[in-house]
């Protein structure tokens, strides 16, 4: 008895182990040379193979959510073209359709986020990718344009000048890894949370606008009809700033320095012209916390200070605040006065403004509230920028690529 036990410890042992990460790589190697060519149907059907004998394998994971990820946003794409052209020949607007399309492009978001979780779990994850390689029909009209084939092409060094057409610095092959997996989920929850937006409203009297002889409406009113999804978006962008942090913390983690996609202060090889310091992950840090305190209501965003970044220096600037986070937790009408727009443009005074900001923002729109350091942030970064130490496409440039 003993014998036959010690037997079948043995082969449990040896049936029921995990895979190695060796023959993770083994069975994704199919999967990964197709996406590598740019045929994301092979690359599917390769990852699916894999996936289906070993369902936790995280480089098949990675290789199916981005070819997921592909066909979401070009159905997406596609349909949202579909409604904005039949409102345009019909003048009216399919609301139905549209809320088909959301649905379907979320449902395709959450296999996407299902498989990067997975490959999540692998810190020594990696994948080599030329993106400029690819030859695909992005835009989708049909054929492979030149703004197909420059749309992942690097166009500028990190000087600020033209890289030649021809030069291989324009199509360089990156080694994505742990840190750029969290990178694309924070990217995918932060889609998902504007889906939820715009699924949770009712645009139908966007037909009153295009309809060629009716009245100009006083007011337009986004009918809220589905409040539980702007609580979901809430979740999604509270989601995303988790998985931008942890995308943060891993590159700063990383020793290697090898054709990064976002690098970390002390890495050099980086195709894209993205240097970055220790003060750009700082802000980073810093802006992740305060948009996080915004969208869970324990800050709001002054808007005197907000008021005072732009162009136009107020002498006596509105007061108050947005509460970014009742915009999730109650939400409401979005109602947009075309009459207090008319009025605010006339004459740019602190009453006009804030009567605007209450006509769009209702209770959104508060007397006091603790202020956000978020707008301060701002400040400063325009300083630098009107200082001349850096130009403000770069700052720009940083804020969009790091979320």
């Amino acid at each position: 008895m003993t014998l036959l036990r010690s037997l079948g410890l043995a082969l449990c042992l040896t049936a029921c182990s995990p895979p190695r990460p060796a023959d993770h790589a083994a069975r994704a190697r199919p999967a990964e040379g197709a996406l590598g060519s740019g045929d994301f149907a092979r690359a599917r059907r390769a990852a699916d193979s894999a996936l289906a004998h070993d369902h936790q394998n995280p480089r098949a994971a990675l290789v199916r959510a981005l070819t997921r990820y592909e066909n979401a946003m070009k159905q997406l794409s596609r349909d949202l073209r579909t409604v904005a052209i039949g409102g345009a020949m019909t003048g009216g607007f399919n609301q139905r359709y549209l809320d088909l399309a959301l649905e379907q492009a979320d449902q395709g978001l959450a296999a996407v986020e299902a498989d990067l979780a997975t490959a999540s779990r692998d810190p020594d994850l990696s994948l080599e990718l030329c993106l400029a390689c690819w030859r695909k029909d992005w835009n989708g009209n049909g054929r492979v344009d030149s703004s197909d084939e420059l749309l992942f092409q690097i166009e500028q060094d990190a000087a600020g000048n033209p890289i030649p057409e021809g030069d291989p610095r324009r199509k360089p092959t990156f080694r994505f890894d742990h840190g750029d997996v969290y990178w694309a989920r924070a990217f995918v929850a932060f889609q998902r949370a504007a889906i939820d937006v715009l699924s949770a409203h009712d645009f139908s009297e966007v037909e009153r606008l295009m309809a060629e002889r009716a009245e100009r409406p006083r007011q337009i009113r986004l009918r809220l009809v589905r409040p539980e999804r702007m609580k979901r978006a809430r979740a999604h962008v509270l989601a995303g700033l988790s998985h931008s942090d942890a995308s943060r913390r891993a590159y700063l983690a990383e020793q290697d320095d090898d054709r990064e996609w976002m690098p970390n202060p002390r890495q050099k090889s980086h195709p894209l012209p993205l240097p970055v310091d220790a003060n750009l992950y700082a802000t980073w840090q810093g802006v992740v916390a305060d948009l996080e305190r915004l969208v869970r209501g324990e800050q709001g965003l002054s808007v005197r200070e907000l008021a005072q970044l732009g162009d136009h220096r107020w002498k006596d600037p509105p007061e108050g605040f947005v509460d970014v986070g009742s915009m999730f937790s109650r939400p409401r009408d979005i109602v947009i006065d075309l009459g207090a727009i008319e009025r605010f443009d006339r004459a740019e005074t602190r009453q006009n403004a804030e009567l605007l900001l209450k006509s769009v923002l209702g209770a959104h729109y508060v007397r006091q509230m603790k202020p956000s350091p978020l707008p301060r942030r701002l400040e400063r970064m325009k300083g630098e920028v009107e200082r001349g130490d850096e130009s403000l496409e770069r700052k720009l440039r940083y804020l969009l690529w790091v979320n």
